[in-house]
C-alpha cells in the first residue's frame, strides 16, 4: 500500500482551489490526481484541517476473545480440519470468520505449527 501524500502537499492542494484555481489546473501543477484535488478541497471545506488517515498498525483478530474455548476444542478434538472449525464457531459462538483467519490465528497466536512429514529429510 502507498503512503498517504504529505500534510504540506495537501495543504497547498486545498488552498490553491480556494483560491480559484481550477481543479484539473491544480492537479496538474501538483501532479496528482483530480479526484484527490477534489477530495483535499472537500476536507479542507468540511473539517479545516487536510490531515490523512493514520497509517498502518495492528489488527486486532476477531478471534482472539475465543482464544481459550480455541484452545479447549483442539485440545478435546486435535484432527479437526479449518472448515470444521470454523463450523463449530459459527454454531457455538455464531461467529463467522473466514477459513484463512482461522489458520492465522491457529499458527501466529496459538502456535500450532502444519504437521511434518517424519520420513522427508
Amino acid at each position: 500500500m502507498p503512503k498517504p501524500y504529505s500534510e504540506d502537499l495537501r495543504s497547498r492542494v486545498a488552498e490553491a482551489v480556494a483560491a480559484g484555481h481550477s481543479v484539473r489546473a491544480v492537479a496538474l501543477q501538483y501532479k496528482v490526481s483530480p479526484a484527490f484535488v477534489c477530495r483535499m478541497h472537500a476536507l479542507w471545506r468540511e473539517t479545516g484541517a487536510v490531515q490523512g488517515k493514520p497509517f498502518g498498525g495492528y489488527k486486532r483478530s476477531r478471534l482472539e476473545p475465543y482464544e481459550a474455548a480455541i484452545r479447549a476444542q483442539l485440545a478435546h478434538s486435535p484432527s479437526m480440519t479449518l472448515k470444521e472449525l470454523q463450523s463449530w464457531l459459527e454454531d457455538e459462538h455464531s461467529l463467522s470468520v473466514s477459513i484463512s483467519a482461522i489458520d492465522k490465528f491457529i499458527r501466529h497466536q496459538l502456535g500450532y505449527r502444519y504437521k511434518k512429514n517424519a520420513g522427508r529429510q
